[in-house]
């Protein structure tokens, strides 16, 4: 009888290892940016500050929106008025901005392939290579750093940047006063797929300048750290 007692135990013990072991079932950001960043943050940073470039959507795609659920608030950045349309819904407690983000002010052919398209950008290159079938219109562009400093939120530390701007990463964040605003973690687009390629771009080299380290690759998302970053796990903290 024991040895059936124990037996019908550990079957138990095993069923419930196997079906009702707790664990992440949810993430909202394309390439689960947002988990890795759950590892990354102090579980007691309810009151974070984001900036997102390029935010697209206020739930879906989206990496900030796990950190809006748990008490962030930001701004949200995208140069086409329906996405912003739908922030304004959704995320009525960030700061929800229509820009296209340069490193400076100009005027530029705006690409848009669909309405609520991935694939929207101001990046002639860009729109060349893919080859879709763009619709275009003229749209000014702004610095980050001046659109920053339009909102209630100038001067303040970044807690998190990320960027995805089809072709325009690397201008977005030349853009960005690194001094005055110096974002804790960037999560940037690169799509190169080997990392001696990508130690070799813009991007990498302008935040390795600024003391960034790459902490971690997911798909196409890049996510840097500063070494002395306050909001991440203690594991997570380096002198360098």
């Amino acid at each position: 009888m024991e040895r059936m007692l124990k037996a019908v135990s550990k079957k138990a013990l095993f069923l419930r290892k196997a079906f009702l072991t707790d664990f992440i079932k949810v993430h909202y950001a394309q390439f689960g940016e947002d988990i890795i960043l759950k590892e990354l943050i102090e579980k007691d940073k309810k009151e974070g500050f984001f900036v997102d470039v390029g935010c697209y959507h206020p739930r879906k795609f989206n990496n900030t929106y796990a950190l809006y659920k748990r008490g962030w608030r930001g701004i949200n950045i995208d140069m086409e008025e329906d996405k912003i349309a739908l922030f304004e819904l959704a995320r009525p407690g960030d700061v929800n901005i229509v820009c296209a983000v340069s490193d400076k002010r100009e005027r530029l052919t705006r690409y848009r392939d669909g309405r609520f398209s991935l694939g929207s950008t101001i990046s002639d290159n860009h729109a060349r290579r893919t080859g879709a079938d763009y619709e275009t219109r003229t749209v000014e562009t702004k610095t980050l750093t001046e659109i920053i400093d339009g909102t209630r939120y100038q001067g303040r530390q970044i807690d998190l940047l990320t960027i995805d701007a089809e072709g325009m990463d690397y201008a977005a964040l030349k853009s960005l006063d690194m001094k005055r605003y110096r974002p804790k973690i960037i999560i940037v687009e690169d799509h190169h797929r080997d990392i001696d390629a990508v130690v070799e771009t813009d991007i990498y080299r302008l935040l390795r300048d600024h003391s960034y380290y790459l902490r971690s690759w997911a798909f196409y998302s890049l996510i840097f750290l500063l070494p002395d970053a306050d909001i991440v796990r203690e594991r997570e903290q380096m002198d360098q």
